[in-house]
């Protein structure tokens, strides 16, 4: 039993190591193919009929990168254009739930940093997830869907109850907490709506939104 058991643990562990190794691949890939990592279009499209619609708006222009994801297996998503790489959701009750909802601060202190945080489990085989700022945020939305206003690769028709993170991606319609304070009143923080895509913000202590971890930017930072 103990051998079996061993060598169980010693699989798992194996399997991490690949997850996190085809996540860090993925993201060096997109930095090697997108070395200006380019300002991602809204994904809109729709620009017919006129009214309401109108030459020359964003759905007849389409300007900016075409929202480009890849799924890397493990849990989490890399934005082509960005090269951030994004905590994926479930419905399994799991700390990557889409109902989860918390404070701003436990935002940081439980989702992030908590007993069964990402950080402190090494999802995905890293320890630097970290809350998006508000323009990071907004630059997952897909303005040309609504109720969640995402890409597929955010919510698709896999998302059912008791569907993991490695079987499923989903997207809560509510409003996403990000890191950026709000300048006129720091009690007060930054948060993008997923049903329809606006930015809005509310105060800190007495609000509990959705959180969404992300990873990367500027330097990836420590992967173990």
């Amino acid at each position: 039993m103990t051998t079996r058991r061993l060598g169980f643990i010693g699989v798992v562990a194996a399997l991490a190591v690949c997850w996190a190794a085809a996540a860090g691949e993925s993201a060096q890939k997109c930095k090697s193919m997108n070395p200006k990592q380019d300002f991602p279009a809204t994904g809109q499209t729709t620009s017919s009929p006129r009214p309401p619609y109108h030459a020359g708006d964003d759905g007849d222009i389409q300007a900016g990168a075409t929202l480009s994801y890849t799924d890397n297996g493990d849990g989490t998503i890399t934005d082509n254009n960005t090269c951030l790489m994004w905590e994926k959701k479930s419905d399994d009750g799991s700390i990557h739930d889409k109902d989860n909802a918390y404070t701003w601060d436990n935002a940081f202190d439980m989702h992030l940093n908590g007993i069964n945080g990402l950080n402190t489990t090494n999802f995905a085989g890293y320890n630097d997830w970290r809350l998006p700022n508000v323009k990071e945020l907004q630059s997952i939305v897909n303005y040309e869907n609504d109720t969640p206003a995402v890409s597929p690769e955010f919510h698709n028709n896999t998302c059912l109850p008791g569907c993991t993170v490695l079987t499923c991606s989903c997207t809560s319609s509510s409003y996403y907490w990000s890191a950026t304070a709000l300048a006129v009143e720091p009690e007060g923080a930054w948060d993008v709506d997923f049903e329809a895509g606006f930015v809005d913000f509310d105060i800190k202590s007495d609000t509990i939104h959705s959180v969404r971890a992300v990873r990367g930017g500027s330097n990836l930072g420590s992967s173990r």
